[in-house]
């Protein structure tokens, strides 16, 4: 019902004047390095308005090189100004508002604004304003034609000046207009301040609507073991840690008490008790936790008299992971830690939206939640992010590429350390340094190389020449009638070492590969132990001697074509690097490959084309394209490409 949509934080730690931040509706992401200021970000957001009891103190969260001079102001009660909060009124909260204060009039309009201040002394002031007159005259109208009505609102600045005039003409009490004048003198809010229409809503509706920040970090990890006794000491004595808390919201979230689980009853009972606990934990975490299904979550209770203090006295809560497959338990702080870190959030979030009085006005502060994961988990926990999104308003702090969605780069603000300025949070990615980008630019580079692979079925080949010589002679083929790759597509990877690397990172991908490589005088080691450890089957590796007869020890794409083509096409190209001093078919050496070929001859002629010598490929076969039709191709070379084509829908 209401939406934070900017916050501006002031002499914060190391934030000097963050200047306004607009945040997304659903999930903003702050990205920065180490040491930006992102965390001092969340916590003064977090203790505007915090659902629970942590405040402000101004010798620890004052800018330390300012401290002594603020220090007197302070102590005046002068304090400084630390966040400014603006919230949207949105419509169904709009709507009411009107319908049960002015009699549907359009008073307080959709989409309205109204700030929250919050200084470093805890104090905060409100800036919400509504038209008196258009309130007045909605008010008048509620009142129907009843007596009198004209006469108390004529010539008037504020309702007060309405009832004053209502009051003074002593009407009986149970008189509409008397009703109507003491319903809203019981609204006169205390200590003054608010005009009476104004303060009447805030207090009725918009107070009571606010969010209340939640902070995650670290700190809120939950132990493996815990001791009973002592925790329920330190509950005792207000003294609870932030682990405590999401010790609690697993008893909570289990449907048990500390006190139940300190109970004396007999084995049976105690058992089933327990094993109902772990059943439903280990429902409720995984169905998020996708990096290991065959995990289960077991509880135990015992006491331990040769442990450390405090677990030597009093019963102990013991919590263990059971691995189903390889049939064993080990104690859950021994788990990795993006583990701990998932399974402590989903406990702790579920205690606290449980024990908030409302589930819609809560707003998560994240700090850095993907640190410990696996970037798969980062992509389930960005998932759980979003669905959580739909509930309640979210902001994090991350590093990772991968806790960044490239499709929603319009979330993600840049959080700098300045050196004149402090720390800055801006949604301006055009002026941020390139080290404060490089999650956006990583997580973007992610994105491309997934979206490379837009089909089921892919062929990869080493390069552009390869890419637009195939494109060519399977669009001659095809306009014959005759079938060539159907559904699927030529990938460029850039040279067979980097086509043995995108087979390694993407060929378990769900996606159906095929390699074209060239053929050399020996295998290549790279893509051996691909097919030896079982990433690609050996009949998707193809090599380009395969479709020429008799078949070649070496081969390229260009030794597919007729020899008089490509050499025609190499003149053409280099025309003026040449000189006059045209490539004959008969001045060609015989290795195998015709590529080979013409670098020797480039070499014995004392020809330099490229800085590191050989010719630029793509530019000849832009070259031969024209050059290369079904008339000049003949029926012995387009047969090579057609057995070519054919062997590829077959592996695929």
């Amino acid at each position: 019902m209401l939406t934070l949509i900017k916050a501006q934080v002031w002499k914060y730690k190391s934030i000097e004047d963050s200047t306004p931040v607009t945040l997304a509706p659903q999930v903003t992401v702050l990205v920065g390095k180490n040491e930006s200021g992102k965390t001092a970000f969340l916590e003064a957001l977090h203790k505007a308005m915090p659902l629970g009891e942590v405040k402000y103190d101004y010798i620890a969260d004052y800018p330390r090189k300012d401290l002594v001079r603020y220090r007197p102001q302070h102590e005046t009660g002068q304090y400084q100004r630390i966040v400014e909060l603006s919230f949207r009124i949105e419509k169904p909260l709009a709507d009411r508002i009107n319908k049960e204060v002015f009699g549907g009039a359009e008073v307080v309009a959709p989409n309205s604004m109204f700030t929250r201040d919050t200084t470093i002394g805890n104090t905060s002031t409100i800036g919400f304003y509504v038209d008196e007159k258009v309130a007045l005259a909605a008010l008048e109208r509620t009142l129907g034609d009843l007596e009198h009505k004209s006469e108390v609102f004529a010539d008037v600045a504020s309702l007060i000046d309405v009832l004053t005039k209502i009051e003074a003409l002593e009407l009986p009490a149970d008189s509409k207009l008397a009703a109507f004048a003491a319903q809203w003198r019981a609204r006169v809010i205390k200590p003054k301040g608010w005009g009476l229409i104004n303060g009447h809503i805030w207090h009725t509706y918009l107070s009571p609507s606010l969010p209340k920040f939640l902070y995650f970090d670290d700190y809120k990890l939950l132990e493996g073991k815990i001791n009973l006794p002592a925790l329920q000491k330190r509950i005792n004595e207000s003294r609870l840690t932030d682990a405590d808390e999401t010790a609690q919201g697993l008893l909570q979230l289990a449907g048990t008490t500390l006190q139940e689980l300190m109970g004396e009853e007999g084995y049976e009972s105690a058992k089933a008790k327990l094993e109902a606990i772990g059943l439903n934990i280990t429902q409720k975490i995984f169905e998020f936790w996708k990096q290991n299904q065959d995990l289960d979550v077991e509880f135990d209770l015992k006491s331990d008299s040769k442990d450390v203090p405090p677990f030597n006295s009093g019963i102990n809560l013991y919590i263990r992971i059971k691995n189903r497959r390889h049939g064993v338990t080990v104690p859950f702080d021994q788990r990795s830690k993006g583990f701990i870190w998932f399974f402590s959030f989903l406990v702790w979030f579920d205690a606290v939206q449980s024990r908030a009085e409302t589930k819609d006005a809560l707003v998560l502060l994240l700090d850095e939640p993907g640190l410990n994961l696996h970037a798969l988990a980062q992509a389930d926990f960005l998932a759980y992010i979003r669905e959580l999104a739909q509930q309640h308003q979210i902001i994090y702090t991350t590093h990772s590429p991968f806790m960044v969605d490239s499709t929603r780069l319009e979330d993600v603000r840049v959080v700098e350390d300045r050196i004149k300025d402090g720390t800055k949070v801006s949604g301006d990615l055009a002026g941020s340094s390139d080290e404060s980008l490089f999650p956006l630019q990583a997580a973007l580079g992610y994105s491309i190389a997934q979206n490379l692979f837009i089909a089921k079925k892919n062929v990869l080949v080493e390069g552009p020449a390869d890419l637009i010589l195939l494109q060519h002679i399977a669009s001659l083929i095809e306009a014959e009638g005759k079938p060539v790759i159907g559904d699927a597509i030529l990938v460029p990877v850039g040279g067979l070492d980097k086509l043995a690397t995108f087979v390694a990172l993407l060929g378990s991908n769900k996606l159906k590969l095929a390699v074209l490589h060239d053929r050399a005088s020996a295998p290549h080691q790279k893509l051996e132990d691909l097919v030896r450890q079982k990433l690609i089957e050996r009949k998707r590796v193809l090599d380009f001697s395969m479709f020429i007869e008799p078949q070649p020890s070496e081969a390229d794409i260009e030794d597919m074509l007729p020899l008089e083509i490509y050499v025609s096409a190499f003149n053409a190209t280099y025309a003026k690097e040449l000189a006059g001093r045209n490539l004959e078919i008969g001045e060609l050496g015989r290795h195998p490959r015709v590529v080979e070929r013409i670098n020797q001859w480039l070499k014995e002629k004392g020809i330099l084309l490229l800085k590191d010598g050989g010719f630029n490929h793509y530019r000849v076969a832009q070259a031969a394209i024209p050059m290369l039709t079904v008339v000049n191709m003949k029926p012995e070379y387009l047969a090579r490409f057609e057995k070519l084509f054919s062997k590829i829908s077959e592996v695929l």
